[in-house]
């Protein structure tokens, strides 16, 4: 584009879109036009928002760049046309507003950096963009005021917008540029909505000068002055600028924000703890074990899966003969920690939360070395951990006082929970801190005894949880850490003092855990119970109303976020007719420039599969889609590391293998489909019903979704991952788990017994003492 821009030659600006890209934009923007064969481009312009906080942070930058490069460059000064988003998206995410609440605060910023920009008109070319008389009149009193002739700058006005003020403005001999959107219809509808929705808002000038016919000396009024005459902030749903809770609230939670990696501390915070992590790898981890016991297990060595050479970390194990004295010790704990108070033990949950949050980019980094997760999904999984400690301790006090059952006079009904006794949690490598942080905490809180078997892919994670809660104040013996390989996994769920499994991982391993549980061993007094979270074959609907830029990207979120390897994961995608061949194409195209490569660089939007099994399992599914179907891309990536690209397939039968079984990799499967009824009955059918999605602007098909879309959780016109602890309580049905959804209300309780103590309340007088 640039190119054809100098050969015309024609003028071109970069565009601000959400405050999130800004540092993007800028950096992009000053970088191209520093290379020697656009160094003296003299028609490159960028526009800045005023409605944000930091953009004389932003022009300070320009500037100091603009007087260095020597060359012309324009600045197009706007208000923001983006303010409702934002403010939602910010609020939703946790983060402080990067937009000022008060539209007067916004057109003094903007009054400020217009007089900013007009002083260094020496090397940069002014463009104001507003339909709004008082900014314009007091631009042009600026350029009076420094003696600007008129074609110093120019106004920018949109098509069809303020007509009568753009007449005068050329009559008064300034130079106009009047802009229209082109293309498409549909999007340019959507623009042209979005615009008269922004110019007929209450605060819009326009609205304010034509339709409500203020007087033109309160148009004209300073913005200092409507501030002081009582305008108030734009209202907001909720306030996110508020102290984010900790465990001293016990009555409220909040969840805890991801980082901002727009920001350049965080991107600093976590380089940093990456490059403090290599001098410690390759260590051995003891643990504790009753003395004098030996590591009888094979040495569990840890490595990393973009450099599988690499160790990462080394435990000794014990072998299977030696669980029972381990499953003894824990026992003999079972009576003193059931007894401490739901506030002590929640207290220890909050506070291995904050030495979770002091130590996030550590956490992180150590998650990125050993399970191959870029920057952005490990730094979620830290977030998600502290949020399962914040929640579950919070839940724990809520459930924890007794509670009474009726009101009627003459007895009192009361019900209490109690712990189950003792939990085996075994846990997976794929959320491998957050996942184990959420079954050991519940279990733990609700005072139950833990036997904790970590993946023997992810060990180290394990161990950091193990001593975080130790350094939080959890007593000795109450959690015991047992590393190692599937048969240790196995030994505790046969174990017959065990009374509550908590597991999560593959659908075979998991019906195994069922099928065990169910055996009653001589002596044994109790069931065990078993809460099992076991994947998915999740599916999204691309109708043919979607919005087909946020569907390609919600789509290849769904189904590449690390890489795949999600049981909420997308796989399969059911396209409507009218949009498949579209789609199709733009979804190969955004799949083939996606970034894969070790994540330890933050580029990298994809990593490795997590070791060779993995890496095998996907390429024989692959193989299989090709053999009876059409491959539309296969990214194979070549070194040392398990790394898959992402895979489209398409042409295959609804009962293929591929269509069918969970995969645990980047393969989508899209599938053609008539109309919205035959989407829905394909989507139904899979043994699995974790999660899925819809991508529509028809309110009909959306209430199809969601009375007839059998999964656990449905996501409508955004991804189907990353789910948020008591906003979207996960989980789901048929062979995709067993037990309440985790990070919700009701999940507590299944690590306890409940018992119901009813009393005759009309007594006849109390037994002596005596």
């Amino acid at each position: 584009i640039l190119d054809l821009a100098q050969a015309l030659p024609a003028s071109i600006t970069f565009d601000m879109e959400q405050a999130e890209l800004e540092p993007l934009i800028l950096t992009v923007f000053m970088r191209l036009f520093s290379e020697p064969a656009y160094q003296h481009f003299p028609h490159a312009s960028i526009a800045i928002q005023a409605y944000l906080k930091h953009t004389n942070h932003t022009l300070d930058t320009l500037l100091a760049w603009g007087k260095q490069r020597n060359t012309p460059f324009g600045i197009r000064l706007v208000k923001g046309a983006y303010w409702d988003s934002e403010v939602i998206r910010y609020q939703q995410q946790g983060w402080p507003i990067p937009v000022y609440l008060k539209k007067t605060d916004t057109d003094a910023n903007y009054e400020q950096l217009a007089h900013r920009i007009l002083e260094h008109r020496a090397f940069i070319r002014p463009a104001f963009g507003s339909h709004n008389i008082r900014t314009l009149a007091v631009v042009q009193a600026m350029g009076n005021s420094l003696n600007l002739p008129p074609g110093t700058f120019e106004y920018q006005m949109l098509y069809g917008m303020a007509e009568p003020l753009r007449d005068a403005v050329v009559e008064q001999g300034f130079r106009l540029r009047v802009y229209a959107p082109m293309g498409e219809l549909l999007p340019g509808m959507a623009y042209l909505v979005r615009r008269l929705l922004e110019n007929t808002s209450n605060e819009s000038f326009i609205r304010r000068q034509y339709e409500t016919a203020e007087s033109l000396d309160h148009l004209l009024l300073s913005p200092s002055n409507a501030n002081r005459n009582g305008e108030e902030t734009m209202p907001l749903e909720s306030t996110s600028e508020s102290t984010l809770l900790n465990g001293d609230n016990p009555d409220r939670f909040s969840n805890e924000p991801h980082s901002d990696f727009s920001q350049q501390d965080v991107q600093r915070d976590f380089s940093l703890a990456l490059a403090h992590i290599p001098p410690l790898l390759g260590k051995i981890h003891s643990y504790p074990v009753p003395t004098p016991m030996p590591w009888l297990g094979p040495e569990l060595i840890s490595t990393n899966p973009s450099f599988p050479d690499q160790i990462i970390a080394k435990f000794p194990t014990l072998s299977p003969d030696q669980i029972d004295p381990i499953v003894q010790l824990a026992h003999n704990h079972m009576g003193t920690w059931r007894k401490v108070s739901s506030h002590v033990r929640a207290r220890i949950l909050f506070d291995a939360a904050g030495l979770m949050r002091q130590r996030r980019s550590e956490l992180a980094a150590w998650e990125i070395l050993e399970t191959g997760k870029p920057w952005r999904e490990a730094d979620a999984d830290v977030a998600e951990a502290i949020d399962f400690l914040q929640f579950y301790g919070r839940e724990m006090i809520r459930v924890g006082t007794p509670q009474r059952l009726g009101t009627e006079p003459g007895e009192h009904n009361q019900q209490i929970l109690h712990p189950r006794g003792l939990a085996v949690v075994i846990a997976p490598w794929n959320f491998s801190l957050a996942i184990p942080t959420g079954l050991v905490s519940a279990a733990l809180v609700s005072g139950n005894v833990v036997l904790f078997k970590p993946s023997e892919r992810s060990p180290m994670m394990g161990y950091h949880l193990f001593t975080l809660l130790m350094e939080a104040g959890l007593p000795e013996g109450v959690l015991q850490f047992l590393p190692g390989g599937p048969e240790v996994g196995q030994a505790l769920v046969k174990h017959p003092k065990v009374h509550l499994i908590a597991f999560t991982g593959s659908q075979t391993v998991g019906l195994n855990i069922i099928q065990e549980a169910s055996h009653v061993s001589v002596g044994q007094r109790h069931i065990k119970h078993v809460i099992a979270e076991m994947g998915g074959k999740n599916a999204i609907i691309v109708d043919e109303t979607a919005d087909l830029d946020e569907a390609v990207i919600g789509v290849l979120a769904s189904a590449t976020g690390y890489q795949g390897q999600k049981c909420s994961a997308c796989s399969r995608i059911l396209v409507l007719n009218d949009v498949y061949p579209l789609f199709l194409e733009r979804l190969k195209q955004a799949a083939s420039s996606i970034p894969i490569g070790p994540p330890e660089h933050p580029g990298n939007r994809m990593g490795p599969l997590i070791d060779r099994r993995a890496l095998e399992r996907v390429r024989h599914f692959v193989q299989l889609g090709k053999t009876d179907g059409t491959c539309i891309l296969d990214r194979q990536i070549e070194g040392p590391g398990y790394f898959q690209g992402p895979v489209i397939l398409t042409d295959l039968p609804p009962s293929h293998p591929v269509v069918q079984e969970e995969i645990f990799g980047p393969v989508m499967v899209v599938l053609k489909v008539s109309t919205i009824s035959e989407a829905l009955e394909l989507a139904n059918d899979s043994p699995y019903a974790l999660t899925g999605g819809i991508y529509s602007r028809s309110p009909a098909n959306i209430q199809m979704a969601r009375d007839t879309f059998d999964v656990g959780n449905l996501y409508i016109n955004r991804p189907i991952t990353g789910s948020l602890v008591n906003r979207q309580p996960f989980g789901g049905h048929r062979l995709s788990g067993i037990g309440r959804k985790a990070g919700g209300s009701g999940y507590l309780e299944q690590f306890m017994v409940e018992k119901v103590i009813t009393e005759n309340t009309l007594r006849r007088g109390f037994a002596p003492t005596q």
